[in-house]
């Protein structure tokens, strides 16, 4: 576990939680969290979309779709819309 990152520019990653449920819904809390403190009037600055994508990056590839869907979910609940176009 030595090569895997515990953070990725100051956010942790719940690398070390065994709870897959729970590590991949604190994954997605932080990137809502990282969107939320990086946008104006619910939309993602360019800074919040690097910093999302970096993080995303840093999730196990097996582990990202579940990241995604909880992180939509997050998104929907604190009032973002997700562009249709």
């Amino acid at each position: 576990m030595n090569d895997i990152k515990k953070t990725f520019k100051g956010f942790e990653l719940f690398h070390d939680i065994t709870d897959r449920l729970l590590r991949n819904r604190n994954r997605a809390v932080v990137l809502a969290n990282i969107a939320e403190d990086h946008s104006k009037n619910k939309l993602i600055t360019p800074k919040a979309a690097g910093l999302i994508l970096g993080y995303f990056k840093e999730i196990p590839n097996e582990e990202k779709a579940e990241v995604q869907n909880s992180f939509k979910e997050q998104m929907n609940l604190r009032g973002f819309k997700i562009a249709t176009q």
